[in-house]
Formats: C-alpha cells, structure tokens, sequence
C-alpha cells in the first residue's frame, strides 16, 4: 500500500507553505506551523479544500488579520469529488456536495456514462481549475438519485473517502481465523491464565465490540485494578491482508446511522471482542494502588480471560444511584470499589493540571427506516468517569514504561494552545466577569479553575467549547511529547485496538520490548521504520473520521428540525458575526440568525468583544445570551438552519 503524501516545501524564500481550508463562501485560510493566514477568493488560484498551497504573505495586516495570495498548488487533496450532476447539451456538470469544494467539475461527453441530471456522482478529477481553465473529470460512479433512502450518508461516507467494504483477501484471512485459547496458554510462557478473576465490561448500550474489561481486588495492603485490553496483534500479525485493510481505516468510524468497522466482523465483534461467557486472548496492564491510588507497581502482560458480565454505563449509574438493584454482591462489591478507586485517580488526575471538560454528545435516534425521530444528549456520569479514568490511567502506565525502556514508539501528544485563540477567549471570559481573564500561556491547572467556575452558570457548554476549540488537536507522533490536556509527560493509546490502529502498533511494540525480541519479531521489524508516516497518517484519518461522523449527525439534525419549521425555543448565542448571530439549541442543533431578520436596526459588529450591537436602541447580543429564536427555514442540501428572533428579543 502507498504511503501518504508529504506536504512539498516550497523552494522560494518568503513563501509560506500549508493546508488551505476554504469555506462555503469562498474565501478561505491557509494553516500554516506559525499560524493562519486569510486567502480571498480572488487569491486562490484554483486551489480546492485541502490542498497543500505556497502563498506569499501580505505585508500589511488587513480587516481579517494576517492574509495572502496562493502562488501555487504543491500538492492536490482531493483527486474525486462527490455531487449532483447536471446535464447541459453534449455535456455535464457536477456540482460538489461539499461547498467548499467551489469549483463544478465539467464532464465531457466521453466521460459522462449513464449518469443522469439529478444523480448523485462520484467524479474522477482530470483536469484541475486554474485563473484559465475549470475543473475537469469523468463520472466514474453512480451512487444514487437524490431524494433516495440514505442517499446523504453515501454522500457522506465518499466525500471524506471512507472505506465500507473489505477486500476479499482479509475476509477470507478473516474467516480462517480460529479462537485458540488453549494453544495460546501452551505455546506463549509469558501468557497468563486469569480466567479465574471476577472481570466485567462497561460500554454503551448499543455497544457491539468490547475491547476493554476491569477487574478489582484487595491484596497486600494494595488494590490490584485490572485493565484488560482485547489481544487484537495475536490475531492481526503485521502486513497481513487483514493488517493493510486496517492501516488504510486506521480507525473505526461511528456514522449516524451505522458502523464502518476497522476489523472485520468476525474479529472485531466476535473472536477479539470480549464479550460475557467467553474466553478471550488479552492483554493485561496491572496496577497496584495505594489508598491515594497512587500506583505503587504495575505488571504488563498477554493474558487469557473470560468476562463474568456486561454493564452498560446508564445501567451502572442507576445501580451505584441506587435506582436499580445490583446484580449480585460480587458486582457490587466491585463496581462499588471501582467506583471509589477510579473517583481518586481522577482527582489526582485533575489536581496535577488535567483538564475535566463537561461535554455533551447528541445521539440522534433514528427508526428503521433511517427517519430521525428525537436526539438523545449524553452527558458525563460517574459510570462514564469511571472508565474513563481506568484507560488513562493505563495508557498512561503503557507510554511511561515504553520511555523508560526507550524503544520505539507510538505517542499521543497534545500541544500548548494556540495564542491567538486564547486571546479570544480570553475577551470572552472578560464580558462574563471571570475571576480569570487573562490566560495567555496558562497551564491546565488554569483552564481547570476557569471550568470549574463554569460549572453552575448557564454559559457552561459555551465556555467548555470555546476553550476545547482553543487548545490544539491531539495528535500521534513517533517520538516522546507531553500531552497538555492531561497534564501527562508521556501518553499513548493502548487500550482500544479493535478500532483503533496505534493501539494496535503499540500492542506489537509493547510485546516485543517485554520478549526482548523487538529486532526480530516480525511484527515490529518491518513495522518500526514505518512509525513516523504511520503516525501522520493515523492523525489524518482520525480528523477524517471525526468529521464525518459529525456531518451525519448534523445532517440528521437537520432533517429532524424539518419538522419543526415556524417553532420557537430557547437557544445559546454561540457565534457572533458581522452578518448575524449563531444559535444553538438544546439538542445541539445549530444555526444563523441573519442580521437582516432583526429589524430595522443597525447592527455594529465589535469584534473585540464578540458582540453585535444596535446603534439606535443600543440592544446588544453577546455570546452566552439565551434568547428566544424560531426556525424559519431548514436546507437539507446545505445541512442549514436558518433561525429569526422572535419579536422582543
């Protein structure tokens, strides 16, 4: 398989090399290492979203900050684009899904197949824009006619190129693939039995794939909590079939409306999944805690398991809650000291820096037939925490052993925040009075305080955002980086390899540095070398991933507000721009207030303080605001809501 391409430097001095994002509007800005940097529409010179541009930087700073011209396209992003086609005479068109793909793609008649005005296409790129000429192409596939069943997600999934079918080669590796426990235990003498340990998973309800399970016992004065982790590299080696397939996904992606796994099925939900009853090949992190759970040792090793029961994370909650009874006195007797063990690794998680945001995930319920029927907002519980702190803390154990023994590596790094972005939080927390304003350079003890002052006040889910979108992206890397959000000085991923591919690369790494065979093992031999763009890539696919299932959601957001065109509800002012205001809804929905909805009024946008506000009465609106709003219209082709304030506001 090919690697991923490298961003080009560019060889002329002055020039600024990065990715160009390019919004719906045309214009877009260029990410450079040093910041970013607005390009005009006018000055895009045929680059598409996502290309890898050259631009020279303007001297004089302008309205939108630091701006400039592409001089050239290094390296082209996207050779398909996904859309409607038209057709016009001997000729078609097709007019991109993604908005900010800005340029239709003109198909000759030799390139035009059978597809049909008001058909969903997939187009090859040819020929790319330029100041002299349009893009270019040949409808390659036919996806479906728009209105079909489903039609949005297909869209979806081609625009950001997921893969939803496994080659034939790792679906036939995949059904020889046969649980072997025993031999396992014969043939592996660092492999150990701990089938006799009272383990359990916790997962959503809807899980399918369980790749973690907890165990939790008294011994010597200490606590042992277990965390055992699916054994996915026994069964995946290195460059097999199955392995290319699972490097080019990298990661499982969760869709609205289904799941486009990593694995296939018969490993990712059946023989690696440690489902309840079942005896399963592990891999084991032992953590053996004091009463502060402070970790005292630890052990890592392959184990055989077999989970004694399956919790899901509302089930848990309404137990410890004492809503449900547990059930039997074994559960409780663990779940309960689970939850006390973990509830002291996550305060001296936090006490040390780490970051504790209070997110929402919108869960769109949706029938049979694909219909969204209502959203479900899942908040944090103690359930959620629990888990959540056993992996980190595990993961975290895994990254330090493996600096310890400096051998190579697959890290998860987090960055200092970006400056910029923090200064605009920074005016934010200012218009709201808090007892912090000032957080250029802050450490996460820091954005912890500010997020715990959040905690009560309305403006919680606002001010969590903003401070997420501030801090950098977490990312994989071949080489040791602290992690700002956990205030962690070595952290990796471990303990999801069914679904994610640098758990898998470190399972291989971490089984070969405890054997001693790291040289030689085959799976880490022709692996190693391969660290540095294995990483970027995982990164890459990830963002992709992230964004995709993002889309769904909104998408089925969308098609659910429908429904409730000329409604009112309450919503948070999220977004605060020359032309209007973004509101958001409880269910997360989302959308604009354009300026010329609110009357008469001339509105004066201060960007410094992130509010619009009226010349002649003097109302103001500011982020944070709840106001009252009605949805005037919903443009599904545009996953668009368009909202008016309802008279008073």
């Amino acid at each position: 398989m090919g690697k991923p391409k490298r961003v080009v430097k560019a060889k002329r001095s002055g020039q600024i090399v990065g990715r160009i994002s390019m919004t719906r509007r045309g214009y877009g800005f260029v990410q450079a290492p040093d910041g970013d940097f607005y390009v005009a529409a006018r000055d895009t010179n045929g680059a598409m979203h996502g290309d890898s541009v050259a631009l020279r930087a303007d001297t004089k700073r302008g309205r939108q900050g630091r701006s400039g011209v592409v001089v050239r396209v290094l390296e082209r992003a996207n050779s398909i684009v996904v859309g409607r086609f038209e057709r016009h005479g001997a000729i078609g068109v097709v007019i991109p899904a993604d908005r900010r793909l800005q340029h239709d793609i003109f198909i000759a008649p030799a390139g035009l197949g059978e597809a049909k005005t008001g058909d969903i296409v997939v187009a090859t790129i040819t020929g790319y824009p330029s100041r002299t000429q349009s893009a270019q192409g040949i409808v390659s596939e036919i996806v479906g006619h728009e209105g079909d069943p489903g039609i949005a997600i297909e869209v979806i999934i081609r625009e950001h190129g997921l893969r939803t079918e496994f080659p034939e080669d790792a679906v036939a590796q995949a059904s020889g693939i046969v649980l072997d426990v025993a031999r396992a235990l014969s043939s592996e003498p660092e492999r150990r039995d701990i089938r006799d340990r009272f383990t359990f998973t916790v997962d959503p309800v809807d899980a399918r794939d369980f790749d973690d399970a907890i165990s939790i016992e008294h011994m010597d004065g200490l606590t042992r909590l277990g965390v055992h982790i699916a054994d996915v590299s026994h069964y995946v080696p290195w460059d097999s079939a199955i392995d290319e397939e699972a490097r080019l996904r990298t990661t499982s992606v969760y869709l609205v409306d289904r799941v486009l796994p990593m694995l296939p099925e018969k490993l990712s939900n059946d023989i690696c999944s440690l489902n309840p009853g079942d005896d399963r090949l592990s891999f084991t992190v032992d953590l053996y805690l004091d009463r502060d759970a402070v970790v005292q040792r630890y052990e890592l090793y392959p184990s055989a398991m077999r989970s004694d029961r399956r919790f899901d994370y509302g089930q848990v909650q309404r137990m410890l809650d004492g809503v449900e009874p547990f059930p039997d006195e074994r559960s409780e007797v663990a779940l309960r000291d689970f939850a006390r063990v973990s509830g002291r690794i996550g305060e001296r998680r936090v006490a040390r820096g780490g970051l504790d945001f209070e997110t929402v995930e919108a869960k769109v319920r949706l029938a049979e037939d694909g219909t969204p029927l209502e959203v479900i907002i899942r908040e944090r519980t103690q359930a959620t925490n629990m888990i959540e702190e056993a992996m980190i803390l595990a993961n975290e154990t895994v990254a330090r052993h493996m600096r310890d023994a400096k051998v190579p590596m697959v890290y998860r790094i987090h960055e200092d925040p970006d400056p910029d972005a923090l200064g605009h939080v920074g005016v934010v927390l200012k218009e709201f009075d808090y007892p912090i304003k000032d957080i250029h350079g802050a450490s996460p003890a820091t954005f912890q305080r500010i997020i715990a002052f959040a905690h009560t006040r309305p403006e919680k889910r606002l001010i969590n955002s903003l401070l997420l979108r501030a801090l950098e992206r977490a990312r994989y890397v071949d080489y040791l980086g602290g992690h700002f959000g956990l205030a962690s000085e070595a952290y990796c991923h471990f303990t999801s390899p069914i679904r994610r591919y640098p758990d898998l690369i470190v399972h291989r790494l971490l089984r070969a540095q405890l054997t001693g065979t790291l040289e030689r093992d085959p799976n880490t031999v022709g692996m190693a070398p391969e660290l540095e763009w294995l990483a970027e890539h995982s990164s890459a696919m990830e963002r992709e991933a992230a964004m995709a299932e993002d889309d769904s959601v909104k998408y089925k957001l969308c098609e659910l507000m429908v429904g409730h065109v000329g409604e009112e509800f309450d919503a948070t002012i999220t977004g605060v721009a020359t032309y209007g205001l973004f509101v958001q809804l409880d269910n997360t929905a989302e959308g604009l207030v354009h300026v010329d909805s609110m009357g008469k009024e001339v509105f004066r946008f201060d960007a410094q303080r992130f509010l619009l506000q009226g010349e002649g009465k003097g109302k103001t609106y500011r982020l944070g605001q709840t106001v009252r709003a009605r949805i005037v219209s919903v443009t599904l082709s545009d996953t668009r809501i368009d909202f008016e304030l309802v008279q008073g506001q």
